[in-house]
């Protein structure tokens, strides 16, 4: 179970379909030259290549190494870029090619590699300039390894240079290989989720459509019944019924509004996702409903321990969640306690929010989850949302509830989900 945790987190983080194609690239690059550098290193001792040439490779799957934490901690991926063509690119390959055979090795394949693999990473005029850097240079290579062949290092036998050449073109292929494959994996995405947003994009306004629908046939109703009044002698209070009816239906309509743009902006959450503290975040936003618990003659109490295990999620999404949960507990409370806790079972932290308020009847918590559902005029998009963000994160969320006796709702998270 942990070791496949740890190879999803390591997916996820340097191969997320969402990422960009050249951080993609890039990273496969540092994986590839980092495998290939140990590989090589591991082939010169039994080709006799020498110690400066396994300490060369060494240096590169170092560099490599450097190179992709640097980047995944920093974000500064340009940088990552310029940094792997000039010193792996520009300068360590053209020192390997003199001192493993020149041309009679696998060097012009890597050189291959490293023109592709520069056309990729880098955008606009570095491209084009640092591609043509390497072309002059590379080009400059076998100039000289030709004219004065004894600037290159020669291997010892020609079943040595026949073992490199082999290693470093099946190498280079295998790479180019699966950048091939991640490109049309990266274009697959796209076209779905293409297809996903039309699709998305449809839902969305026949979903505004049906809930608007209502609101506004109740508002237009109400304003012209409070305008036909006012050609008679109907005394204000019967207009103010009319017209606050309208208001109320109003701010209805903005809650729908505002639940549907929620619900749309809900399969972006993928791109806002980071890794922070959960019982921070439990604890503060408990907190932040005290007054309003308080205010209704209800005690909140929090059993929120220190010192949990940090998960990866959409902060924003998931404080959405505890607002909804902690804001129905308040609003069906009084003069009693509401109890919020948190605690670690396996991989997973649950939230538990109960309250001793009215409770939720059986006909309506059959179907509480359901877009729309709601005991007390409101919208009904409060439940729904909060189930579709926790099960968006990979966990679950439950409820129990009996009439006068209190409502407890639980939901999981994943630990470290990324």
């Amino acid at each position: 179970m942990k070791s496949n945790l740890l190879l999803k987190r390591f997916l996820t983080q340097y191969f997320d379909p969402g990422l960009d194609l050249r951080i993609q690239a890039f990273n496969l690059l540092g994986f590839a030259g980092i495998s290939a550098g140990i590989v090589t290193s591991i082939l010169a001792l039994f080709t006799d290549a020498g110690f400066l040439n396994i300490l060369l490779n060494l240096s590169g799957s170092l560099v490599g190494l450097f190179c992709l934490h640097y980047v995944s901690r920093t974000k500064k991926y340009d940088l990552g870029f310029l940094l792997v063509v000039v010193i792996v690119f520009l300068l360590l390959f053209p020192f390997l090619f003199f001192n493993i055979g020149g041309y009679q090795s696998g060097m012009p394949a890597f050189f291959i590699f490293a023109i592709v693999f520069t056309t990729i990473m880098l955008e606009g005029k570095k491209r084009i300039l640092f591609t043509a850097f390497e072309l002059i240079i590379y080009g400059a290579c076998f100039w000289v390894a030709f004219r004065h062949p004894q600037t290159v290092t020669p291997f010892e036998t020609p079943y040595d240079a026949m073992l490199d050449t082999m290693m470093g073109t099946l190498i280079v292929a295998m790479i180019l290989v699966l950048v091939v494959l991640l490109y049309m994996r990266i274009h697959g995405n796209h076209e779905k989720q293409l297809e996903s947003l039309d699709q998305l994009k449809t839902e969305f306004f026949q979903n505004m459509n049906h809930d608007m629908k209502t609101p506004l046939t109740i508002i237009a109703s109400d304003i012209g019944n409070a305008e036909d009044l006012l050609d008679y002698e109907v005394d204000k209070e019967t207009i103010r019924e009319y017209l606050l009816h309208a208001q109320e239906e109003i701010q209805h309509l903005a809650r729908q509004v505002e639940h549907s743009l929620t619900l749309a902006a809900a399969n972006e959450w993928r791109r806002y996702m980071s890794t922070f503290d959960y019982g921070e975040l439990l604890r503060s936003n408990s907190q932040g409903f005290r007054g309003v618990m308080e205010r209704s003659g209800n005690r909140l109490t929090l059993d929120i321990p220190t010192a949990f295990p940090l998960i990866h999620g959409n902060r924003d999404m998931l404080k959405q969640v505890l607002n909804n949960l902690l804001f129905n507990a308040s609003k069906h409370t009084k003069n009693s306690e509401i109890k919020v806790s948190l605690r670690h079972l396996g991989e997973h932290l649950e939230t538990t929010i109960s309250d001793l308020g009215e409770g939720i009847h059986e006909n309506i918590l059959r179907q509480i989850w359901e877009r729309g559902v709601s005991g007390d005029g409101t919208t009904g998009y409060g439940m729904h949302i909060s189930k579709t963000i926790v099960e968006m994160h990979g966990g679950e969320i439950s409820i129990d509830s009996r009439v006068g006796e209190g409502t407890t709702i639980r939901f999981t998270l994943p630990i470290n989900a990324s």
